[in-house]
């Protein structure tokens, strides 16, 4: 597949098979990760769109988030393995209001995230936000490196499938096609 096939597939909505993928790499980075929330965001343009989050509400998957607007998800854009904010961090949090159970803006807490590459280019972010300031202290590199890799090797898996859902689609259809009589009907002209 090529970067172009990647770019095609990018604006198709997840389907619900895909989607569960998502929300289950999540689970699993959270197993890795204590936190209180997580996010996977795919880059479209210059927007990331929520494509599973898990202890954030569900308005959070109906939302985009312009990077231009958002300096923290541009600086994880920008970053090579992920970076961790303080908890005094002065830019914006893009998640006040949209903890799950927390609807206020919180004053502290800990923000942390990686960019997530497919296929040699950026597909997107995983955040990760958890309430208690200090939490990820104890999340060293080699940690986040090991949580970007199970979560990138779970978007490919999730793409290879949803490529092959496609494929065997479309050749259910010829073979369709091919039994019903279309496309199958010849004139042989000429005389021997």
């Amino acid at each position: 597949m090529t970067t172009n096939d990647v770019s095609l597939t990018h604006d198709l909505p997840p389907s619900a098979a895909e989607a569960s993928r998502y929300r289950s790499l999540l689970a699993a980075a959270r197993g890795l990760v204590q936190c209180d929330a997580a996010a996977l965001l795919q880059l479209e343009g210059d927007v990331l769109r929520p494509m599973a989050v898990d202890g954030l509400s569900d308005e959070t998957l109906g939302r985009q988030f312009p990077v231009a607007a958002h300096p923290r998800f541009a600086r994880l854009l920008d970053s090579s393995r992920g970076l961790r904010f303080a908890h005094d961090c002065g830019l914006p949090d893009p998640y006040d209001g949209l903890i799950a159970g927390q609807p206020g803006i919180l004053p502290v807490h800990d923000c942390m995230g990686a960019p997530l590459r497919l296929r040699g280019a950026t597909w997107g972010l995983l955040t990760l936000d958890a309430l208690d300031a200090g939490t990820f202290e104890a999340v060293g590199p080699a940690q986040l490196d090991a949580l970007v890799a199970l979560v990138e090797t779970g978007i490919e898996a999730a793409h290879t499938i949803q490529e092959m859902e496609a494929r065997a689609m479309r050749e259910q259809a010829v073979a369709q096609a091919l039994r019903s009589g279309r496309g199958a009907t010849r004139e042989l002209l000429g005389s021997s």
